[in-house]
Formats: structure tokens, sequence, C-alpha cells
């Protein structure tokens, strides 16, 4: 059976502008702009991140894995198009990994982590949503890191690439990341995730590297992603009474370091944050599957609004279909390449790399 699939980005434009999501949603129009390029250095650094905090050579030495990151990049922008930007890039890698250590008080546990959760039935949260056809309602996800820390919480990691840094605010209030909680949870029955850790990367201003012969340069890694037996960090895993014992007192909801290009944001979810959130999309869900009405919503979000032309002409009454046809295209199928983190070999210590 064919499910009704609900992302990120659908809720966030359905909420926005119903008739931007009309326009935008694969079970409506379906539609994107002929003139929208992605820009390829975040996605880039991405995949670069992707073979930094790969957990099964999280702790071989420094030397081995860095050119494994370089070449991740560069594979990236080639298949991009975009070789030009290698310079640039390689510079931000290199200033992240000289402060990274100074932040990294995690082991990655899973990378590029695809998961999709049943969306519940509003009426019955024990139970499955579905569409007038039958379809299950699914909200599938992407997550980039999946990490444990020293006292064994697991967190969802976010790699946020930004120009200038974001207000706390805007981390504290990410919906899409509160419901990468949710679903990760969903997918890994048994496993809580204690918060959001936003990791911004700053690819606007300077490159400041830690002062030659900073102790920062020569720090081992805060948390190791071996154990004393010599296996790796597995999901689910054992939370050892040791590293609970060890927690103290509560800590703060939100923690913030900011280390040269890059800043850290951890911020501790309640139980109540995280499991509202399915009750939430499956709201959101049955409006969205009941046909709704199509109206827009005009406010600042219209002047970026890649639909502002043929949403213009339906306010003038006019006819938009011209517009579409000739700057739009069908959305292409999201299959997409392989990527780092989608193979079946395990990602715990001896486990086989993959072919950089």
């Amino acid at each position: 059976m064919v499910e009704y699939r609900i992302t990120a980005e659908e809720r966030a434009r359905f909420k926005r502008c119903r008739r931007q999501w009309d326009f935008f949603s694969s079970h409506r129009r379906n539609l994107r702009s002929n003139d929208t390029v992605e820009p390829a250095l975040p996605a880039a650094l991405k995949d670069a991140l992707a073979a930094y905090y790969y957990p099964g050579t999280w702790d071989w030495q420094h030397e081995v894995t860095q050119p494994l990151v370089h070449k991740a990049l560069a594979r990236s922008l080639d298949d991009a198009d975009a070789t030009e930007l290698l310079n640039q890039g390689l510079a931000l890698l290199d200033c992240y990994d000289a402060w990274a250590n100074a932040v990294d008080d995690f082991a990655p546990v899973k990378i590029n982590l695809d998961v999709d959760a049943l969306v519940p039935d509003p009426d019955d949260l024990e139970r499955g949503l579905v569409v007038h056809d039958g379809s299950p309602v699914v909200y599938p996800c992407r997550i980039d890191l999946v990490a444990v820390d020293a006292v064994d919480d697991y967190w969802v990691v976010c790699h946020q690439i930004v120009d200038e840094w974001q207000d706390v605010d805007r981390w504290d209030r990410d919906e899409q990341a509160l419901a990468t909680c949710w679903a990760f949870e969903h997918d890994y029955i048994g496993v809580e995730i204690a918060g959001t850790i936003h990791n911004e990367i700053r690819i606007g201003g300077p490159l400041p590297f830690p002062p030659a012969g900073s102790a920062l340069m020569r720090m081992p890694k805060a948390v190791a992603q071996h154990e004393a037996s010599g296996g790796g960090r597995l999901l689910p895993q054992h939370q050892r009474v040791s590293a609970q014992a060890s927690r103290g007192h509560a800590p703060d909801r939100i923690e913030q370091r900011t280390a040269g290009v890059l800043r850290r944001t951890r911020i501790r979810r309640s139980r109540h944050e995280i499991t509202s959130v399915g009750a939430l999309i499956a709201a959101e869900a049955v409006d969205m599957a009941n046909w709704p009405t199509i109206y827009p919503t005009f406010a600042g979000h219209c002047r970026d609004c890649e639909f502002r032309a043929p949403c213009s002409a339906l306010s003038a009454g006019l006819d938009a279909e011209p517009l579409l046809q000739a700057d739009f295209r069908q959305a292409p199928d999201d299959a997409g390449k392989p990527r780092l983190g989608q193979s079946t070999w395990g990602f715990g210590r001896g486990a086989a790399p993959p072919s950089w």
C-alpha cells in the first residue's frame, strides 16, 4: 500500500501559506521553480561532516580520518559542478576541525539516519492515522547525527550551516528538530532522546584558528566511540549505572558554547515536548488530507516565495497556468544517490568502513 508521506517542508509550508503548500506539496501540484538552484557548499559541508562523525572511524587517528573528510567534500562539490568552492570548503573544514575538540563532548552513533514514523490517529493515539483510501500517514525525516554523551544520554544533532549566528530562541522553537526526536523514538523503541544539539557552522566572515601550540590541537576526544569490551556503541545500548550516577544535579535546559567558526547549542527537551509532537502532526495531517480550502496568507515571506508571480496572478483574478507551465516543473523522484550512513554495515568499532 502506498504511504501518505508528510515531510517537514510540507508541514512548514502548510502552516505558512496554504496556496504555497498547494503549489509545492507532492500530494497537490508538486511544482518546483525552474530557477531554483540549491547552494552547493552547505550540502557539501554536511556530506563532509557525515564523514567527520562517521562512528566506525571516530576513534581512528586524526591523520587518517581528516583526508577522508576532505575527500567527501571534494566528491560532493564535484557532483554539484561547484569545484570552484573546494578551497573555501577545505579551509572551513580545517578551521572547524581545529576547534571541534573544545565542544565535541559526545560520541557519534548514527549519521544521515532516515526514519519513518507512523502518525497516530487523533481520535485514538494508539492507532495509526489513515487517509480516505486507507493509506497510512507517515512522517519521514533524516537525522544528521545521533550521538551519546559521557553519561549515556542520547541526543539528536542538527548541523546548521549559517552566514551569521542565529538567535537561540530559533533553536528552542525548532519544530523540525523536535519532530526528529519523536520520529526517532518511534523507530527505536525503548531509546529516549534527552534533547537536541544545534551545531552551527558559520560560513560567513573570517576563519580564526586556535593559537599556535594551543592545547586544543592536542586534546583527545572527550567521549570514545568504543567500549571496554572492544565493541562499538550501538542502538539501543544499555545505560550504565555508573554513568547515570555521575549525572549529578539537573543541568541547565539550554547550554551554549562558541569556538571559532562553530557554535554548539544544547537544549534539553522534556518528555512532554517530544511525545506531544505526534498529536500535533496528526492534527495537521487531518487538515492536509481532507482537501482543505486553499487560500493565500500574505506576509513577509511573500518576498522570497518562488510562487510569487502565479500567486499574484491568481489574486488579480488572472489565469496563472501559463506562468506555472513556463516557469515550473514537476518535482523529480527523491530517491537520490547512495549516501554515507545508508549502508547495512554496523557502525561499531571494527565495522567495515565505506568506500571513500
